[in-house]
């Protein structure tokens, strides 16, 4: 059972030249999901009262009703990666104002950029089920 356990000898993480987002792209992507997308809400709660002007707008781009809006998140996206080795890679990318106290960082792979699990935008695509 230990063996299984161990590291891979010589496993020191990926190559910092293996190609990724970098912090100017996540940047930039970060605004565009922001304005074009409308990626939010700013402060995330887990309270179904927080943040109603978010939602209510959130549900009329998605034209759906505010509670199926409220349903959505970055953490239950079709696009969300936070596998183990996209959180390696995501360690390059410094923590953002917009990413600290509000749970975990995944990438999104349609808008390229650090997203954070309590979190939604306008592209948010359910999950397909592997029972399909």
């Amino acid at each position: 059972m230990k063996e299984f356990m161990m590291m891979p000898k010589g496993f020191m993480g990926l190559p910092s030249e293996e190609a990724f987002l970098t912090v100017a792209e996540n940047k930039a992507n970060f605004l565009i999901a922001v304005k074009d997308w409308h990626y939010g809400p700013e402060e995330p709660s887990n309270d179904p009262k927080a943040n109603p002007e978010f939602y209510d707008s959130l549900a009329e781009a998605m034209q759906c009703d505010a509670k199926d809006a409220r349903r959505k998140h970055c953490s239950n996206c079709e696009y969300y990666d936070n596998s183990l080795m996209t959180q390696v890679r995501i360690e390059r990318i410094p923590m953002a104002g917009y990413d600290t106290g509000y749970g975990y960082r995944g990438h999104c792979e349609k808008l390229n950029f650090i997203c954070n699990d309590m979190r939604v935008c306008q592209a948010w695509e359910e999950r397909e089920s592997e029972m399909d």
